[in-house]
């Protein structure tokens, strides 16, 4: 699309940080291995799913901005359904928050940062994607905020799961391994 050939280096930089940033979010999860595996498996689908869907959008949508395509109909759609899917995924996120994770002491951070923001990038990306299909020129403004948004929400959920990850693993090297096999977590991985 002629439109975003400004945006260029823009996207040539967002999209290499998002193919980076999954390498350090693979990385911090390798570091967690040793966690029970029922609650791995909750923090997980919680957690760490999104924060791989929020690189892999950040991804898609700076390859696409590449592309030389011709129309901007074929981003539109896309956006328009990546929308569908954060706004979706913010709120299994929430209800996964509410009910599998009642009792884990969940802050506020957890809510702005695992709910509030991913909703807000859900509706940007439809917004948006309603701006390109209209051939609006305050879309490729939209596109590039939510871009970086997605890519904000992965950065900061990845460096405080790494930071739980590791100060979790401490603890765990700290007890002997019969009370480690009778111990529970109640705090959930990311603040």
């Amino acid at each position: 699309m002629p439109a975003l050939h400004d945006w260029q280096n823009f996207y040539m930089l967002t999209g290499t940080a998002a193919a980076t940033l999954v390498g350090l979010l693979f990385v911090a999860i390798s570091i967690g291995s040793n966690l029970p595996v029922k609650q791995a498996r909750d923090s997980l689908r919680t957690f760490v799913n999104p924060i791989l869907n929020y690189y892999s959008q950040a991804l898609l949508v700076s390859c696409l901005a590449l592309m030389p395509l011709q129309s901007s109909l074929i981003l539109g759609g896309v956006l328009l359904v990546l929308g569908s899917i954060n706004i979706f995924l913010s709120l299994k996120v929430c209800w996964r928050m509410l009910v599998l994770h009642s009792g884990d002491a969940l802050g506020l951070g957890h809510w702005i940062w695992h709910f509030l923001l991913p909703l807000v990038a859900g509706i940007l990306f439809v917004c948006t994607a309603i701006g390109f299909l209209l051939g609006e020129q305050l879309a490729l403004l939209g596109s590039s905020l939510t871009d970086l948004l997605c890519l904000t929400i992965g950065l900061r959920n990845t460096w405080v799961l790494t930071i739980w990850l590791v100060l979790h693993r401490r603890q765990s090297s700290d007890v002997d391994p019969e009370q480690q096999a009778n111990r529970t977590v109640s705090a959930s991985p990311i603040a």
